[in-house]
């Protein structure tokens, strides 16, 4: 729900918002594990489309484990 609005989040659609990342992406730019800790302590950044969130813990396993199946192999 947070990310789908700006985010690609599938193997190969585009992102809506041109200037976000698509989610598959990721992983090749953070550690997955530096965006648990991120989405366990709010995500916020500089621009104003983004909202601010936080993930429970059992929503952070599962955002890093869909992250992980996006990853290239």
């Amino acid at each position: 729900t947070n990310c789908a609005r700006c985010h690609a989040v599938a193997q190969s659609d585009a992102s809506p918002h041109p200037q976000a990342p698509a989610l598959r992406d990721l992983s090749r730019r953070y550690p997955l594990e530096t965006l648990a800790e991120a989405l366990g302590e709010g995500i916020s950044t500089g621009h104003p489309d983004m909202p601010a969130f936080v993930a429970t813990p059992q929503q952070i396993a599962a955002i890093i484990a869909y992250l992980g199946s996006l990853k290239p192999r």
